[in-house]
């Protein structure tokens, strides 16, 4: 298939918008996907190679879902957890909407990839206002090979997007491919007067797409959640993983049913954002699913507790603190202001890397406690897939 007629069938389906036509099909995806890319079949990551599988390559390529182009970072013998891939194409088109992109502006996109979206934006900017930054350098080179090769010249920049980069700023507009939990004040200060977008997500719930409008000195913005889209984490802000248990453990029973709090989207966005060092997992005993339903959830100073979703209910915590009695009373909250779903959430920054989140049909704002970046591996839990739709509140 060749791009003009995956264009027309995107379009026809409902996959992607008209007013998008012409830069999806001046910037074929093809020419961003490498020769190998990964597809999970019985729980199995395969690998599928263009020279060996051209056909099953190529179908791939030309889907409205996202490709997973890298595991593990790129290291190997991982545990299988995709670092990097190809966004839906329905997606950009949605990151492109909320950037509110035109020709002329300087524009610095957080994460390169293969360098799709950086050829998109090099197509309406026009690729001398476009900086692009990888932090992987096998990535990095990668980019820098198919944007060439396809014709498309940015400035493709090797480093932590958290710092953005300097000396190409300032910028009018940001984005980030990339999940943040707390957005970079870099970003703001080489984007004064600007707009960023950004997928913002928590450990407990690993989507959400975040607009924000820069004051114009650069040191305040302030905005909204706009849409539930699911990226990967930047690597210095990926969340921690499931801790060892500590002793002693406290035994106890949940008086909130774990299934409840589990199986509720809306109800993790709002506990999140309440909650925000806090991650979350389901687990099964295999053969047992339907008899040893549990949830997890840890922080990140070497709290945990485990709590069962038949039966009577046992939770059995450990750590400096007593992390499921905090989801139920942060769920209690969560049911007596109403409920409130994702765009019912707004989101100022201020200076010294303030993070405030506002609930304003409730006449509610915290603060987010301070963050401290780390870099770890990419075995942590709370991965989520480049570039695709969040679960819809």
């Amino acid at each position: 298939m060749d791009n003009r007629a995956f264009v027309d069938r995107l379009i026809t389906r409902g996959e992607l918008p008209e007013k998008w036509r012409a830069p999806f099909t001046r910037v074929a995806r093809a020419d961003f996907v490498p020769d190998r890319i990964w597809t999970k079949e019985a729980g199995r990551w395969i690998a599928v190679e263009r020279g060996r599988e051209r056909e099953r390559w190529s179908e791939l390529v030309h889907s409205a879902r996202y490709l997973t182009t890298q595991l593990d970072d790129g290291l190997p013998g991982g545990p299988g957890h995709p670092t990097s891939s190809s966004s839906m194409p329905t997606v950009n088109a949605e990151l492109l909407d909320a950037l509110d992109l035109h020709a002329g502006h300087q524009v610095c996109e957080a994460g390169a990839g293969y360098g799709w979206t950086a050829a998109l934006l090099s197509d309406i900017a026009g690729e001398n206002n476009v900086t692009t930054i990888e932090i992987d350098p096998d990535l990095t080179r990668a980019c820098r090979i198919h944007l060439h090769a396809a014709g498309h010249h940015p400035h493709v920049v090797l480093g932590d997007a958290t710092h953005g980069c300097p000396r190409r700023a300032p910028f009018d507009r940001f984005l980030s491919t990339l999940a943040v939990r707390h957005i970079p004040t870099a970003w703001l200060r080489q984007t004064p007067g600007g707009i960023i977008v950004t997928p913002f997500h928590t450990p407990l719930a690993p989507y959400g797409l975040l607009r924000l409008e820069v004051s114009g000195d650069g040191l305040r913005a302030h905005g909204r959640f706009i849409g539930t889209v699911a990226f990967m984490w930047s690597r210095p802000q990926r969340p921690a993983p499931w801790p060892e248990e500590t002793s002693p453990v406290r035994e106890s029973l949940a008086a909130l049913d774990p299934a409840v709090v589990a199986g509720d989207v809306q109800a993790q966005f709002a506990l999140g954002l309440k909650l925000p060092d806090l991650a979350h997992a389901w687990r099964y005993d295999a053969g047992e699913k339907h008899e040893s339903l549990r949830v997890r959830v840890w922080d990140e100073a070497d709290s945990r507790a485990v709590a069962f979703c038949h039966g009577p209910r046992a939770v059995f915590q450990s750590g400096p603190r007593d992390l499921w009695d905090e989801v139920e009373q942060a769920y209690t909250w969560y049911q007596d202001v109403g409920a409130p779903g994702l765009r019912d959430f707004e989101v100022t920054v201020g200076p010294r890397d303030r993070h405030e989140i506002h609930l304003p049909q409730r006449g509610e704002s915290w603060v987010l406690p301070p963050f401290t970046p780390v870099l770890p591996g990419p075995q942590e839990a709370g991965r989520t897939a480049t570039g695709t739709p969040g679960p819809r509140p």
